[in-house]
């Protein structure tokens, strides 16, 4: 087997320690009866045979396989006694030589040099650890152990449980790579060899970022990364860098098990200064205790009286320090507060940006593909730019619509003014159908523009569009009847059995009805918008088509905005 050394990482004008392996190499060399030298033995497709490859001798050493062999031999020994064959001294019984003993073990096992925990004792598996999931090469898809021990350019590097791989710290180029063990010394050496590496040298537990080599070249491998730590563990989330990165935690140990949640990122929803972290079913929030200066665990029915400046919760911190960590939490058992035992985990996935093609512009220059680039905010909102890096897709945050303008005006847009060559006539999202003004002479004209998604997924957090919002402040709402119209119609679509109880479960749910809508949608599978569409109305309560609209929106607005059921939903 090559090591990641012998392939990529190697310095220009470095040459290999070893000839490739040839096309006429098709018999492995030949070893002494009985001696034991550890080899890798993998499948050379090139020959159709098994190429086996013996570990160098410093590597067994480093491993502690092979000792130091001895400079050399006294005068005054005898030949036997150097050979260790001094028949003065009694003899130990041979030894019997298995496949171990060679390098080898049973199918699916890696074979014992590789086993090994590279330098130094065996792996920790009670130390942090970093876990990866999706490399094309499935090796590395494996959970690494810090090895405070063990460092490389003055970091502490990460360890699989058998030793095959680690992951370290490449000073040189300021990034993380993972690496196989046998490449260890070249490691040490100063060289650069590994089989994925974080292209954008940020944090190891963020799944974006990572290259990884597959058939002679380099890709974008889709992960999902998990940083795990314990309460017993010294804080990990120091970096005020890498705690910008976390977007989801998840815990585990808290006696009041409604809390073992993984707690998603709302970064509109701040709460006492700070973006909040919400679980899927939007009870329980992180946030942060402004006048106590720390984070805490709190349910819905509190959000009221935190929002006002109150620090009520299940769990608190007993420092400032960020909630990633699992040292320093304290939780309510038996009526008093103690510390918590528990574990938490830092989720990251793989996020690839949003690519479009956009066409029907009179313009030619407009009609391309444009990749977001999350790094290049601009007025609040990442941007998209074309192959040439010319021209650009922008959030104007004082017209509230997207825009597309060129590289020369990109100052300006940057300053929060609104240059551009077309722009949306309303504020949604630029992928959805509508229709565009583009300049045309000294004016503007109306243009049929068609976006076509290549890649990534639309992630709208835009606002309503401007003739929506102005019939909003007019006072356009969804009445409590409104809402049990609309209940009542899922029903009758998907569950007509339930109709006799709506009456228990409006009585339940007064005051609650958005709430209550989004749970029926949300168990039957019904989208809110067709249901909305269906709702019969009278002109007394909606008026035109207008007003039909905006039940529509008003109905997906609201009920997305609702409160997630609790354990008492009668649904």
């Amino acid at each position: 087997m090559f090591r990641a050394s012998d392939i990529f990482g190697r310095r220009p004008g470095g040459a290999p320690d070893k000839p490739a392996v040839q096309a006429s190499d098709v018999e492995p060399a030949k070893r002494p009866a009985g001696q034991a030298v550890p080899v890798n033995r993998v499948w050379d497709p090139a020959t159709g045979r098994f190429v086996e490859e013996p570990l160098p001798a410093e590597i067994q050493e480093l491993m502690g396989i092979r000792k130091k062999a001895k400079l050399g031999v006294k005068e005054e020994q005898g030949a036997e006694q150097a050979w260790g064959t001094d028949p003065s001294r009694p003899r130990a019984p041979p030894k019997v030589l298995g496949p171990a003993s060679v390098g080898l073990g049973l199918r699916g096992k890696a074979p014992v040099a590789q086993q090994r925990a590279g330098p130094g004792s065996e792996v920790d598996r009670t130390a942090p650890s970093v876990q990866y999931k999706g490399f094309s090469k499935v090796d590395l898809d494996d959970r690494y152990y810090e090895r405070a021990a063990v460092v490389v350019n003055g970091r502490p590097t990460y360890w699989s449980g058998d030793g095959q791989f680690f992951i370290y710290w490449q000073g040189e180029v300021q990034r993380w790579a993972i690496c196989d063990a046998a490449s260890y010394a070249a490691v040490k050496a100063g060289q650069l060899p590994g089989w994925a590496y974080k292209e954008d040298h940020k944090h190891l537990c963020q799944a974006s970022g990572w290259m990884e080599a597959w058939n002679g070249e380099w890709r974008t491998p889709d992960l999902e990364v998990v940083f795990r730590s314990s309460s017993h563990h010294p804080p990990q989330w120091e970096d005020p860098v890498a705690q910008t990165l976390i977007t989801s935690v998840e815990y585990h140990g808290f006696t009041m098990k409604e809390l073992n949640m993984r707690y998603y990122l709302r970064p509109g929803d701040v709460v006492q200064g700070r973006p909040s972290f919400w679980d899927a079913s939007g009870v329980y929030f992180i946030y942060w205790q402004q006048s106590m200066r720390r984070w805490a665990i709190c349910d819905l029915k509190c959000l009221e009286a935190v929002r006002n400046g109150q620090c009520p919760g299940w769990a608190y911190r007993a420092d400032s320090a960020h909630f990633a960590n699992a040292c320093g939490w304290v939780e309510t058992r038996n009526g008093e507060w103690v510390d918590a035992i528990i574990e938490t985990s830092v989720v990251g996935e793989s996020v690839r940006g949003l690519k479009v093609a956009l066409s029907g512009f009179t313009k030619p220059d407009l009609n391309t593909q444009y990749v977001e680039r999350p790094d290049e905010q601009i007025q609040g909102k990442s941007s998209l730019w074309d192959p040439s890096g010319t021209y650009f897709i922008y959030w104007q945050e004082s017209m509230k619509r997207w825009a597309i303008c060129d590289m020369v005006s990109l100052q300006l847009a940057r300053s929060g003014l609104a240059p551009g060559w077309a722009y949306r006539k309303d504020s949604q999202h630029f992928s959805r159908a509508s229709s565009w003004m583009e300049v045309w002479g000294k004016g503007w004209r109306d243009c049929t523009v068609r976006c076509k998604i290549l890649e990534g997924v639309v992630r709208d957090s835009s606002p309503l569009v401007k003739t929506e919002a102005a019939e909003e402040a007019s006072g356009t709402q969804l009445t409590a009847s409104q809402y049990r119209t609309l209940v009542r119609k899922v029903y009758e679509m998907k569950n007509p059995t339930k109709l006799s109880d709506l009456d228990l479960i409006f009585e339940k749910y007064t005051d609650r009805e958005p709430e209550l809508f989004k749970q029926v949608c949300e168990k039957y599978g019904a989208d809110p918008d067709e249901v909305a569409s269906q709702m019969p109305h009278t002109a007394a309560e909606v008026g035109a088509e207008a007003e039909e609209r905006a039940v529509i929106r008003m109905a997906k607005r609201e009920s997305a905005d609702a409160a997630g059921g609790g354990p008492d939903s009668p649904l």
